[in-house]
């Protein structure tokens, strides 16, 4: 786990930083620089939507191909033939995409929300933009996972991409700059994240000259065809909700969702430190002979995710209804937003190590009809809350839950076949009962300790996280923080 641990906790640092930025942003900044413009704010989530879901598409499944074959080759010609051919796959299925998009992608943008199909169209061009950005982001991030760099891309998707955001919206806040032209540079900070992933991944590709390898390239292909259909749909399916959201109740109400969902969202932050690391990891493991390790990994990772992000889940939970008094009017009420979205992001964190078993092993096609059904699944679960029940937000969310749960549990189901693990221990339930105590224990209204809104949300939430993580760690939960206190400190119990 030191490999792990390094690389996670400083992502860990870049994740928090982001939290913290990004929480400013979406609750105290973008509320009130767009107030009276909510559509505007609803077109850049809706773009960014856009270009993860034609990006994800676009790449044709290469950067999955990268992480699972490169680690087989040993350094010299062959792996340089083998990572410019994986490449060429991808910058083929951009450049076919990039085209689809400057023929059709006007009149395909304008249905996002019939009701601002102007607004839409006349920002088509950012559209393409995005995509293009987005992916070769694709393939960097793939890049530097494979060098086991992954602190690297938290430190630009988390803290850059989101301070520049925010950085942008006080710009709007205090009349810096014009509505107008919030939406290109948006998509100038992507073009920032590109040029510093490019720079940090430039070394990788100093074989270009070798050419391509031939021989390999039927599996390349084939395994990007299947993670064309298996990976990119998890991610069109994790992007759904949001368009859904603006074609059904239209742009002005992607931003409310966004909030709810960023409030949920804030729970995955330790899953989100390892995962890159940790599918690293199970790249190497998953074909090496069965020691045990794919277990172990499988059920630390599950039970110390599932801690921390349970733990989070508490303090954000005890305090929210006095830090939803900050913000205006429109964006309260999302209580059942968050916990839906809270829950899902707990469910996927006991996954980290299982969701990377299947895809990365002989087994990979086996998860190909699963995600293929999590598409269609998420599609008519938001139909039926958004359209038939007339459910709103809390509709979407309650979709997002559903499609977790019947994803991973498929996942749980075939990766115990084929490897006979699973990520569950004991500890699991009895850590989520303690967070819902704690939860409880400290779930207050506003003004009950009659101090400001901040104060009394910080008060309420460090109460009730700290209760739910010494109550953990006292149970013995927690061992690697044990271990690694008694290395630097021999009086540690």
């Amino acid at each position: 786990m030191g490999v792990i641990a390094k690389q996670s906790g400083f992502a860990a640092l870049a994740l928090g930083a982001g939290m913290i930025v990004g929480a400013l942003n979406n609750m105290v900044v973008l509320p009130r620089a767009f107030d009276g413009n909510e559509a505007v704010w609803g077109l850049v989530r809706i773009m960014t939507s856009w270009g993860i879901i034609c990006a994800s598409i676009s790449t044709l499944g290469a950067p999955g191909a990268i992480v699972r074959f490169l680690h087989r080759y040993e350094e010299g010609p062959e792996r340089d033939r083998s990572l410019n051919t994986i490449v060429a796959i991808a910058l083929g299925g951009i450049l076919a995409m990039l085209t689809v998009l400057w023929i059709w992608g006007e009149s395909w943008v304008g249905e996002l929300d019939p009701t601002q199909s102007e607004l839409l169209t006349e920002n088509a061009h950012w559209f393409l933009a995005i995509v293009a950005l987005m992916g070769g982001l694709y393939v960097f991030r793939a890049v530097l996972t494979w060098k086991l760099r992954t602190a690297l891309i938290a430190w630009i998707d988390e803290l850059w991409q989101k301070a520049s955001f925010c950085t942008l919206g006080v710009l709007l806040l205090v009349d810096a700059i014009s509505l107008e032209a919030f939406v290109p540079l948006y998509i100038a900070s992507y073009g920032v994240s590109f040029l510093m992933m490019g720079a940090a991944s430039l070394g990788v590709f100093s074989g270009l000259k070798e050419g391509l390898n031939r021989r390999d390239l039927p599996q390349f292909a084939e395994y990007s065809a299947f993670s064309l259909f298996a990976g990119a749909a998890i991610i069109v399916a994790n992007q759904l909700d949001y368009i859904m959201v603006g074609k059904y109740l239209g742009l002005e109400e992607v931003p409310v969702y966004t909030l709810g969902f960023f409030m949920g969202s804030v729970v995955a932050l330790p899953r989100r430190a390892t995962a890159n690391i940790v599918r690293g990891i199970v790249a190497g493991k998953v074909n090496a002979p069965d020691d045990g390790s794919i277990g172990r990994l499988s059920k630390n990772t599950a039970r110390v995710n599932f801690l921390l992000m349970a733990t989070l889940m508490a303090g954000i939970w005890a305090g929210f209804d006095p830090m939803q008094q900050l913000l205006p009017p429109k964006y309260r009420g999302l209580e059942l937003v968050f916990l839906c979205i809270a829950g899902s992001q707990l469910i996927s964190g006991l996954n980290v190590s299982n969701n990377n078993h299947l895809g990365l092993s002989e087994h990979y096609r086996l998860v190909l009809p699963v995600n293929l059904a999590l598409v269609v699944v998420t599609v008519a679960m938001n139909y039926l809350f958004l359209v038939v029940f007339e459910w709103g937000l809390a509709g979407a969310a309650l979709a997002t839950l559903g499609t977790f749960v019947w994803n991973n549990a498929w996942r749980v189901l075939l990766v115990y076949r084929k490897f006979g693990v699973h990520p569950f221990t004991w500890s699991i339930p009895v850590m989520g009962g303690i967070a819902v105590a704690a939860a409880w224990s400290f779930h207050w209204e506003a003004e009950t300790l009659g101090w400001h809104p901040v104060a009394e949300a910080v008060v309420q939430g460090g109460l009730a996280s700290a209760a739910c993580f010494i109550a953990c760690y006292m149970l013995g939960y927690f061992p690697e923080l044990r271990t690694g206190m008694k290395q630097r400190f021999t009086w540690w119990p």
